[in-house]
């Protein structure tokens, strides 16, 4: 009988999980924001996450977490915002792209230092002095820079103007 009540107890908790994720794994909200017809440049803004955006007619961005999402309008803490009021959205830590950005330019900035180093320490070890490093001190430079400059070129706004689309969408699964 204990066996009987153990399997009860088990079934009643999977039916209670079960049911209270039903809706949220049936049902998605979010903010997508996509250029023209590329897919692989789509960002999704959840409800729940910050949103960092300028409002039209204004020079500064506005951070505000995202409550909900209509099919008109964005439900944040202290707004409500229309997809045609936003100039503009700050992505710099959202874009995955920036990531791989940001590691090519911290790779030719390792890849400058590494050089930089492997020719003082033969220089040394081979003449005993540092003449070798200045015969060749433009390529590590020229390395570092450019890997600043890489770094540099990352996303850092999504402008809601021409090809770019802002769209609220809601999903709803049976």
């Amino acid at each position: 009988m204990s066996n009987l009540g153990l399997k009860i107890k088990i079934g009643i908790l999977f039916l209670l999980f079960f049911g209270l994720g039903v809706e949220e794994a049936f049902s998605q909200k979010f903010v997508l924001l996509q250029r023209g017809a590329n897919q692989k440049s789509r960002l999704k803004f959840e409800i729940g996450e910050d949103l960092t955006y300028k409002p039209k007619g204004a020079d500064y961005f506005v951070t505000d977490r995202i409550v909900d999402i209509t099919t008109e309008v964005i439900v944040l803490t202290e707004n409500l915002l229309q997809p045609r009021d936003i100039a503009s959205i700050y992505i710099k830590n959202k874009d995955p792209r920036n990531s791989t950005i940001k590691n090519l330019g911290f790779l030719g900035m390792g890849g400058g230092v590494i050089f930089l180093i492997a020719t003082s320490v033969n220089s040394l070890y081979q003449r005993g002095d540092l003449s070798e490093v200045g015969d060749t001190i433009g390529w590590p430079i020229g390395m570092i820079a450019g890997g600043f400059l890489v770094s540099r070129l990352q996303y850092r706004e999504f402008k809601n103007q021409g090809r770019n689309k802002i769209q609220l969408i809601i999903l709803y699964g049976e």
